[in-house]
């Protein structure tokens, strides 16, 4: 993934709230949370693990990520074992938090607009645009109401859905290596982002010494 897809994960972290339905449109949950993600990443007081740790905290409740898992792995996830789907979800949650945690490092200073909300009985579509210092990229948030609350389970940059893209490849790794098979290419991959993370870090505590 290049750096402004992986920027346009980040806006999908939809924070907290008490408000009911009566109280929050999807809109406005949206543009809520990427204000006080944008917050968040603005602030000149925190480092980079205490900024990974607050992002971290309004993320993981706000992704739907079973029933991303669910679109994801489509009939391989019916033929899956309980173990196996829990071991999925938990992998692909990492799998996105490593990815846009990477994109949060190289932040400069982007903006998000809102565009326009499209309600459906449970099920709404939300637009925003990624403004960068050369141009304008639309983004589509797909949310669903649960418990009273929206919840982000897909998001499209350009028309080019993340959950779409992502079945393809997994729908191919368990067609050659199983339901297996694709765990340990997720772990690897989890590992290996790590991996560039922790190197990263190294070669800044090197050039500061310096």
């Amino acid at each position: 993934m290049g750096f402004t897809w992986r920027l346009l994960l980040i806006s999908l972290l939809l924070g907290q709230s008490s408000w009911g339905l009566a109280s929050v449109s999807p809109s406005m949950r949206i543009k809520q949370t990427v204000d006080e993600v944008l917050e968040v990443l603005r602030s000149p007081d925190l480092d980079r693990d205490k900024r990974r740790d607050m992002v971290r905290i309004i993320v993981r409740p706000r992704f739907d990520y079973r029933a991303m898992s669910q679109i994801i792995l489509a009939q391989n996830w019916r033929k899956a074992s309980a173990e196996q789907q829990d071991r999925f979800i938990y992998l692909f949650r990492d799998l996105l938090e490593h990815t846009y945690f990477s994109a949060m490092d190289k932040y400069t200073g982007e903006t998000v607009r809102m565009g326009r909300e499209k309600l459906s009985d449970k099920r709404a579509v939300v637009q925003t645009y990624i403004s960068t210092s050369s141009k304008e990229v639309p983004v589509n948030y797909n949310l669903r109401l649960k418990n009273d609350d929206w919840y982000a389970y897909d998001v499209s940059v350009d028309g080019v859905s993340l959950v779409s893209n992502y079945r393809t490849s997994f729908r191919n790794l368990v067609r050659e290596k199983g339901m297996d098979g694709l765990l340990e290419e997720l772990e690897r991959k989890v590992e290996s982002l790590k991996t560039v993370t922790t190197e990263s870090e190294v070669a800044g505590a090197a050039a500061s010494s310096e």
